[in-house]
This record gives C-alpha cells, structure tokens and sequence, in this order.
C-alpha cells in the first residue's frame, strides 16, 4: 500500500513545486501566482499545506502576499533558484516516496487491468458525471485556467467505476501520481493541452458501449502521452 506522506513531506513538495513554477514559467517580479483555492486544487493538497509553502516562500523573499490583492513575484536571481532546486530534482532520494515512473507504471497497470471491470459495471450515472467532468475541463482550458483537478476527478470516477473496494482504496494512488507529475511539470498548474480533452472522450466512448478492447487501448494510450 502507498504509504502516506508526512505534513512536512507535502509542504517540502508544495514550496519546491512552486519554486519549480516560478523558475520554469519564466515568471518576472510583479507577476501574480493562482490563488491560493487554485493552487491547493492543482497541487492536491490542503489549502493549509498551501499557505504553510507560501510563507516559506515568502519568507525566502522570492513572493510577497498583497491583501486582498492576490500573490507576486518578487525579484529573485533565477540562478540562484535553480541551485536550490538541484537538490530535489530526484523525488524518490528527497523526499522517500516512489518516483514518477514508478507511479506512472503502476497507475497504468491498475487501471488498464481494471478496464473489463470499468467497462462492465460503470453506471450511467458514473457515465454522466464523466461527461460533466470533461465539459468542465475543456472550459477550464480554454479559460487558460488550471485542469488538474478535473483531471484528477475524471481517473477517480474510473476508479469508482470498478465497483471494487480494493481498487477503490487506491485512489490516493492516483493522487500521488498527479501530485508527482506536477512537481517535474509545474506548469500545468496552470495549462493542459487540448489531447486530455480528446482522450476522455475515447474513454467516454468506450465506457458508453461497454467495449472492453477499445477501452483498453483509450487507457494505453492515455498515461503514455501524459508523460513528461
């Protein structure tokens, strides 16, 4: 079983993947963060992990909080912040936890392994929500905003699907799988592309005609074109 992470482990993750969005968006003093709601979704942590990373990182002087404002960059040498990073580029060696490849293994395995199970006992009411889902998705990127939690959402919904307690209990699987992706891809806290759209609906499609071998091969190729 995926062991759960530590208070300090998350904030550890939440401070170093904002460092990581600072540095690889390129973000100049002056620009502003999501909010602290957007963060917590895109990151999948509590909204107090997020204000515990912030006021690190304000208290490295690389942000600065504005009352009712919202939250900006400071100036910062960006050489500077890409040494402090170097140290956690290894997820696994830092911070004690399975790497991304790892997770990504075996996220595929048991959902692709689960698909006959998906495909034979989802509801129509689960279809549904599916479609819902992907709607809200689909808006969120075209309003360039942040589709991490819709996304996450989505996979949990397959999940739930299997109608197995066991496969079930493993959603924080999936959430860990999520969490680790943006920590080496930052920034899709605040865009995605337009091929996540278009996989859930093969999914949906597959899903809506019970097809266990084109539900397959919609997962397949799902988690490999996810990958960084």
């Amino acid at each position: 079983m995926l062991k759960p992470l530590s208070r300090d482990t998350l904030t550890q993750q939440a401070t170093d993947t904002l460092r990581r969005f600072i540095l690889t968006e390129e973000l100049k003093p002056g620009d502003q963060l999501p909010s602290e709601r957007d963060l917590s979704e895109s990151l999948s942590v509590s909204r107090n992990i997020v204000r515990e990373a912030l006021s690190v990182l304000v208290a490295d002087g690389l942000i600065e909080k504005k009352a009712g404002r919202g939250i900006f960059v400071r100036p910062h040498d960006a050489g500077v912040l890409a040494q402090q990073l170097q140290v956690t580029l290894d997820y696994g060696g830092d911070y004690g936890g399975p790497n991304l490849a790892d997770l990504s293994e075996a996220r595929a395995t048991v959902e692709i392994g689960a698909a006959h199970l998906m495909a034979e006992r989802i509801t129509d009411s689960q279809i549904e929500a599916l479609e819902t889902i992907n709607h809200s998705l689909a808006a969120n990127l075209r309003a360039g905003q942040s589709t991490v939690k819709d996304d996450i959402e989505f996979h949990k919904v397959l999940f739930q699907a299997t109608h197995n307690s066991v496969l079930i209990d493993l959603i924080p699987l999936l959430v860990e799988h999520f969490r680790v992706t943006i920590l080496h891809q930052p920034g899709a806290i605040r865009r995605n592309t337009q091929r996540v759209v278009d996989d859930h609906q093969r999914i949906i499609d597959a899903l809506r005609a019970h097809n266990v071998d084109n539900l397959r091969q919609a997962l397949r190729a799902h988690p490999l074109r996810s990958e960084p």
